[in-house]
């Protein structure tokens, strides 16, 4: 009988507890799809408004799933230039609403307000913040000012209107006693919770929540001024407002702000009055949507209001959506060019999957929205730049037997008449080639290959200046960088890259310390990549604290303390975003940099100090270049205005360049049918294009390096060296050089998806073999 009792007890008990918390849980997940669903309808809204899309839709659009298309961004942008007071003619508007609009917006598509066709709007929205023309200028200045970090007065104005705004609160009441009540200490909590690490900001924060749960929530889950009979009562515009303040502050509002029965959460007083509906006004939506956002990326863990834009990632899954869509676009182009050969298709594709994966990782590990809008810009960038290479006439060629004369350093190469080169142009010389270089499918770019630095990290190598915008003058300059020693050199990440009006390349940078943002002089006189990023294999501690030695590549579960001067040797260097990591022989991973590392062994071909070396004769099949008996020497390879002569100069301070292909074609001739000759096909790839691919044919144990002499020869690439042999080191190809030593720049390569760890000049090759040439930045 007591066992039946116990039994029936616990069961009401039970019960008791999955009504109340198995139902709110329910409640709880209803709520959340009703948030999501709520988002969808008002972006879809949003969207539908096509050219007339403004600053605050491209706001709301940046922070949903699918992010902001080209388009929409360009309507938002043109918007804004035409209804800004400032950008228009006009000056500061209403109480600073036109201009704290422009700058969420203008941020949000990736444009610095700071520098819009030279105009200045941070500039403006400061002049007023120093004399704000309302009580409401004062949030709307503070919000425009919190979209990011806009220099030393840019923060000094934050500090004086946040300072400005805590004294405006009521310390008895907790709240701001403007005409509307609700409105404005809601728009207060807004403008302190961007700037919570300001003094007095957290105290007034947490003064004036409490204050709003105490004295403005209602039963229903809405906010009211009982005391003001005018402007007091409740209205969609106002819940709006103060659910967004308080999710921006930390609060729950997917719960009742006071644990009493039958209450409402704000978040669903907002969804009960359906404000994303078909027919409500465009200010409504727009609100509406931007405060479900935030409620969710506040319910998913986020910190701080979504238009802190420098500070919260609530961008990234827009940008991450944004890249794949260019990805699928540019995919489908590649697909649909008839011009282009299978394996010139192979390669772009498979171009276009690595730059994804690159950005999309990135993207995953962006800290805040203005580096994440940032990024997938260089993305898509990246995979503009991916270009499909397409099959241009045959031209084979058949080799033949040179004569030579050796005269002291200077070989004179004259080619017999044959029917080829008889019949060619008076203006165009004959093929020079460092191997056979017969029948072949030769592919070219379409468009030539842009260089670019953004979103790599780098430090200052001598004193920088960073502005406040592109123009370089000293009203505009923030910050002065002192040349430092190279463990406390000052970091930048790379956003982008321009010229200015005075002609000047720049970067835009971000400081990585402060997070400090501006303009810099471009140049390696001034940077240099901040990481190692290639093939070093052993390495120093330069920090004095040393380093610590991580079980994971995301360097956690620290394994061992590395003290100063210890070396270590590299198994890989390993890329993670921007920080890249070197992995030990001993599998354990570390820093890869160079503030703390020293590279002191290197897998590259060395040099040695020039000496002078008689050059070789030349005979048929072999280079028509001279071959330097001495590793340090160099050659070059020229082609002379007699179509019928090529001369070659050792000389140890040039660096070879093979002459580029005529632009009248050799007339073609049958090619033999050598059994002796291997086929090999090559792509080389630089700046997020593919330069050059095809197939080449040399002689059977033709070395890598080999190969590429006669593919560069056969399209017309400008290929530099140094060295022969063993220590043969491509310097640069079509105008991507390697950099310094240590600095980790230049030509890497592959043999069928494998790199071999020697020299080009001593893999010898296969028929059918595979080479992939990569640019390393």
């Amino acid at each position: 009988m007591r066992r039946k009792r116990f039994l029936y007890w616990l069961s009401v008990v039970l019960g008791i507890f999955l009504i109340f918390f198995g139902g709110g849980n329910l409640t709880s997940a209803d709520t959340v799809s009703d948030v999501n669903l709520a988002i969808t309808t008002g972006l879809t809204d949003i969207a539908q408004r096509g050219s007339g899309i403004d600053a605050w839709d491209a706001t709301c659009l940046v922070f949903g799933d699918n992010g902001i298309t080209d388009s929409q961004s360009q309507s938002a942008y043109q918007s804004i230039l035409k209804n800004n007071d400032f950008f228009s003619g006009g000056t500061q508007g209403l109480n600073g609403i036109s201009d704290v609009s422009a700058v969420n917006g203008l941020v949000a598509i990736g444009k610095d307000p700071a520098d819009v066709n030279g105009k200045n709007l941070i500039a403006d929205v400061i002049k007023d913040a120093n004399h704000p023309a309302s009580d409401y200028s004062i949030v709307n200045d503070l919000q425009a000012l919190s979209t990011g970090n806009y220099g030393q007065t840019g923060e000094a104005a934050r500090t004086s209107l946040t300072k400005k705004l805590i004294g405006m609160q009521d310390h008895k009441t907790g709240l701001w006693d403007e005409f509307d009540k609700v409105d404005y200490t809601g728009r207060a909590i807004l403008a302190l919770s961007m700037n919570a690490n300001q003094p007095g900001a957290t105290d007034a924060l947490t003064s004036a929540i409490k204050a709003v749960s105490n004295s403005l929530y209602q039963k229903d889950g809405g906010f009211a001024d009982s005391s003001n009979k005018m402007f007091g009562a409740e209205n969609v515009y106002n819940d709006i407002t103060m659910t967004n303040a308080l999710a921006s502050a930390g609060v729950n509002v997917y719960s009742p702000l006071i644990a009493k029965t039958g209450d409402a959460a704000p978040v669903q007083r907002v969804l009960d009055q359906h404000p994303v509906s078909a027919g409500n006004s465009a200010m409504l939506v727009q609100q509406a949507t931007w405060t479900f956002e935030q409620a969710r990326f506040s319910k998913n863990g986020g910190k701080g209001s979504i238009f802190a834009f420098n500070e919260t990632n609530a961008t990234n899954a827009g940008e991450i959506a944004r890249m794949r869509a260019a990805a699928i676009t540019k995919k489908q182009s590649i697909i649909n060019d008839s011009q282009a050969t299978s394996a010139a298709k192979s390669d772009a594709l498979n171009l276009v999957d690595q730059i994804l994966a690159t950005y999309v990782a990135k993207l995953n590990a962006d800290s805040n929205s203005s580096v994440a809008i940032a990024d997938r810009a260089a993305g898509i960038a990246a995979l503009n730049n991916v270009t499909v290479s397409h099959a241009a006439p045959v031209t084979p060629v058949t080799p033949v037997t040179p004569s030579t004369v050796t005269n002291n350093n200077t070989t004179v190469v004259t080619n017999p008449a044959s029917s080829s080169s008889a019949s060619s142009s008076s203006a165009t010389p004959s093929a020079s080639s460092s191997s056979n270089v017969p029948t072949s499918t030769p592919t070219v770019s379409k468009k030539p290959v842009k260089k670019s630095s953004q979103r790599s990290v780098v430090y200052a190598l001598t004193t920088v200046k960073l502005y406040r915008n592109s123009n370089f003058i000293k009203s505009n300059l923030t910050k002065t960088y002192k040349k430092r020693v190279r463990i406390n050199r000052s970091m930048f990440l790379v956003i982008s890259q321009r010229t200015n009006k005075q002609g000047q390349v720049i970067y835009h940078v971000k400081d990585m310390n402060s997070g400090k943002t501006g303009y810099t002089l471009l140049g390696w006189k001034y940077f240099a990549h901040a990481y190692y990023s290639a093939k070093v294999t052993r390495i120093k501690v330069i920090n004095p604290k040393g380093i610590n030695e991580y079980g994971k590549v995301n360097l956690t579960s620290k394994k061992r303390h590395v003290k100063k001067n210890a070396s270590l040797n590299v198994k890989k260097v390993v890329n993670y975003g921007r920080s890249n990591r070197m992995q030990l022989t001993n599998g354990c991973y570390i820093t890869a940099n160079k503030k703390l590392v020293l590279a002191t062994k290197i897998e590259k071909g060395s040099s040695e100090k020039a000496q002078p070396s008689t050059p070789a004769t030349t005979t048929a099949g072999t280079s028509t270049s001279s071959t330097p008996t001495n590793s340090g020497s160099t050659t070059t390879t020229t082609t002379s205005s007699n179509p019928t002569a090529t001369t070659t100069t050792n000389s140890p301070s040039v660096t070879p360049v093979l002459p580029v292909t005529p632009n009248n074609p050799v007339t073609p001739v049958t090619p033999s049918n050598d059994t002796t000759t291997i086929t090999t096909t090559i792509s080389i790839h630089a700046g997020g294009s593919t330069i050059a691919s095809g197939s080449v044919k040399v002689k059977k144990n033709a070395t890598a390096f080999d190969a590429l002499q006669a593919f560069a020869q056969q399209q017309g690439l400008a290929l530099t060296y140094k060295g022969s042999g063993a220590t043969v080191y491509v310097t640069g190809i079509n105008g991507f050089n390697a950099g310094p030593a240590g600095t980790m720049t230049g030509w890497l390569y592959s043999v069928n998806g494998t790199e071999p760890g020697s020299s080009m000049g001593v893999c010898t090759l296969k028929d059918g073999d595979t080479i992939s040439m990569t640019y390393n930045k």
